[in-house]
């Protein structure tokens, strides 16, 4: 679930907002957010950085995957597995010299329904990742958007009906810069009572480039969570 692609979805829903805000400068400021977030992203492809994912059940952490990333010559993100935590080496070893006692049949199983519910899950979240141009200016025209500026120079926006019946899709920018802050998805599976939630905090490196630092997608009913955190990052010596 790499998340670099939505430092755009602020300056879309921007764009999408600024006829029904009536703002005279606004299209002007949404260019100019354009411009800054087609740099930011140049900018990601000189960096290499660790991404760590956790995929945890009932609070329990299951598996741990650490990555080398960087981008690639056609543009993609080019992922490099490193070496396992020795704790989670040791969590392994007391699972195998436990391995007797458990049915395995069984085991193997509830993780394949696992990965399935989490895979839906991550399919049904690339539908509002990253937002569409139409959907948000259909959410605009049916009344669903609200948008709450705070006195600390940031501003949330929030869409309510995005993609399905009672689901909500909201950004929070820096009003100043147009940077994004955050995003969080909250939508269902087959059904309303079947939640998922989406989660992601964005922080900025030295030079100013924003990144997706935190992404937490959680399946509550089941207590599945999947985070990734991005860190360590470094510029390439290209």
């Amino acid at each position: 679930m790499q998340r670099t692609g939505l430092l755009c979805t602020a300056f879309c829903a921007f764009a999408a907002l600024a006829p029904a805000l009536q703002n005279p400068d606004m299209q002007q400021k949404v260019a100019a957010a354009r411009e800054a977030a087609a740099r930011n992203q140049q900018a990601l492809h000189q960096y290499s950085w660790i991404s760590t994912t956790q995929i945890s059940v009932k609070g329990e952490v299951k598996n741990t995957k650490i990555e080398s990333n960087q981008y690639g010559p056609d543009g993609k993100v080019q992922k490099t597995e490193l070496s396992e935590p020795q704790e989670q080496q040791q969590q392994q070893s007391r699972g195998r010299r436990r391995g007797g006692m458990i049915k395995k049949a069984v085991v193997a199983k509830k993780t394949s329904e696992m990965q399935e519910e989490m895979q839906s899950a991550a399919a049904l979240v690339q539908s509002y990742v990253p937002p569409a141009s139409e959907k948000i200016q259909a959410v605009v025209a049916a009344g669903g958007v609200s948008m709450s500026p705070s006195p600390d120079g940031q501003a949330v926006i929030r869409f309510e009906n995005y993609e399905k019946p009672g689901d909500a899709l909201t950004l929070t920018l820096d009003t100043e810069s147009f940077s994004l802050l955050a995003m969080s998805v909250e939508t269902w599976l087959e059904e309303p009572d079947e939640p998922v939630t989406l989660k992601v905090q964005f922080q900025s490196l030295s030079d100013g480039t924003s990144y997706a630092a935190t992404t937490v997608l959680a399946i509550p009913n089941d207590e599945i969570e999947v985070r990734i955190e991005n860190s360590n990052y470094q510029k390439l010596g290209r």
